[in-house]
């Protein structure tokens, strides 16, 4: 995502440089850009080749670990935090790096704030304006930090493996996901800060930054996203990453003959983390003779098959996965299955013949496709816009929600509720009183008058 805003902005015309602190050596070189030339390379700290260990195991348990408990990522939270906050120290000692990118004196600073420790050294450098980019559609420590509404009663938490209609359990369990998805990367942000004390003393923590971007540009498209509140900084900029053009590239001699072998077609992928075959999704997820995608649901992926139109049977691994599979399982263009159902080959028999040969999953995708490719914003053009806007006019005040700096008791308005439910005591109260001292009377002077009689 990050590599698709760095070449976005390079191809406008503007000097972008990359700070690139390196946590694993095998992905050094998996960039995404292309026209973003000025790249720093930070190597990984002196612990993290041992800490990427845990994050290995972690990555083979994905297939297996039950990613509806929301308990699940929370277990992982000491090994990624020790990760990140390793890599943080990496940066923020280097006293040569920090004076080379002070000296940069840059009109905006960008970062996604997966990892916070971009605050802490965004506070250091004196960065005079700066912006956040999601590569999903919202991150709970996000939300939390800058006062967005979360609405769990209908809208999934990044986590969650709900849609938006949710019984009573779900609701709780949509609730629980939000409070253990800002925990888990509220705790690692918190670990990181810890480093960045001990090494500047006197730098902000990244609960104080990042509320103060100008704009907080999330990677996902309102016509295929859940409808959820919002404020004005929040810019969507989804698909931003996609190229649909591809459709119009040639594919290679190989792939061409495989997929005019068959009438029906269906291509298997898992994404980078769990991959299961070579051929590279640029060449064919466009191809009209795809009939079908099979894929985990990472939001590249989900953005790219609805954006070329392609039906889809979705596998949710884990993260925000089970809720991207969801979000296009709404418009009727996929169905869902469950990670543990890929042992039973009836129930892959069953959905994968459903999405095939019932039409109406390709005239779904097909539909959803020409309104993604008909959007009236471009968000290319809406992430250069604003991204100019903000360099020049730096940090936007006026765009800060002021409800983030309300109390659960006046941000809930528990306060007016407490006093009108105690003037609706104080009124009955008193009505109470009033009929009780009536018949009080009436009681008295009925029996006065039987004495008298």
């Amino acid at each position: 995502m990050l590599g698709a805003v760095s070449d976005t902005l390079t191809d406008a015309g503007h000097d972008v440089t990359v700070l690139m602190p390196v946590i694993d050596f095998k992905q050094e070189d998996k960039t995404a850009m292309k026209s973003t030339k000025k790249i720093i390379k930070v190597p990984p700290g002196q612990d993290t080749s041992t800490t990427i260990a845990a994050m290995d195991k972690f990555m083979t348990q994905m297939w297996t670990s039950d990613n509806s408990n929301p308990l699940f990522m929370a277990f992982h939270a000491p090994a990624m935090s020790a990760i990140f906050a390793s890599q943080c120290r990496k940066v923020l000692e280097d006293k040569e790096l920090l004076e080379r990118l002070k000296a940069e004196n840059f009109d905006l600073a960008i970062t996604e704030p997966f990892d916070t420790c971009a605050y802490e050294l965004f506070d250091a450098i004196k960065i005079r304006a700066h912006v956040a980019v999601l590569a999903c559609s919202r991150l709970d420590h996000v939300s939390s930090t800058i006062g967005q509404p979360i609405a769990p009663s209908y809208v999934p938490g990044t986590q969650s493996t709900y849609g938006e209609k949710m019984t009573i359990g779900q609701k709780f369990m949509n609730i629980l996901h939000f409070v253990m998805g800002d925990f888990l990367f509220g705790y690692i942000g918190d670990e990181d800060y810890k480093v960045a004390k001990e090494l500047i003393p006197g730098v902000r923590s990244w609960r104080e930054v990042l509320p103060e971007a100008s704009y907080i540009f999330t990677n996902h498209i309102p016509l295929m996203d859940f409808p959820a509140p919002t404020f004005d900084k929040i810019i969507p900029i989804g698909g931003i990453s996609v190229k649909t053009q591809r459709k119009s590239l040639q594919l290679p001699e190989k792939w061409d003959k495989i997929l005019g072998l068959r009438k029906k077609n269906v291509l298997i992928s898992f994404g980078s983390n769990a991959r299961s075959i070579d051929m590279p999704v640029e060449f064919n997820s466009g191809d009209p003779r795809l009939s079908l995608f099979i894929t985990h649901g990472g939001l590249a992926s989900v953005t790219e098959l609805a954006l070329m139109g392609k039906p889809a049977v979705m596998v949710p691994l884990f993260a925000d996965q089970a809720r991207n599979g969801m979000m296009l399982k709404r418009h009727g263009g996929a169905t869902v299955l469950h990670k543990t159902d890929l042992a039973d080959y009836k129930i892959i028999k069953k959905a994968v013949e459903e999405v095939l040969f019932n039409d109406e999953y390709r005239k779904n995708a097909e539909r959803l496709a020409q309104m993604l490719n008909n959007q009236p914003a471009d968000p290319k053009e809406t992430l250069v816009k604003h991204v100019e806007f903000a360099a020049r006019f730096g940090q936007l005040p006026s765009m800060d929600p002021y409800g983030r700096q309300q109390s659960y008791f006046e941000y809930y308005l528990l306060d007016i509720i407490s006093i009108g439910l105690l003037i609706i005591f104080v009124t009955f109260y008193v009505i109470f009183k009033i009929l009780s001292c009536v018949f009080g009377l009436c009681c008295r002077s009925s029996s006065t008058k039987v004495k008298h009689d």
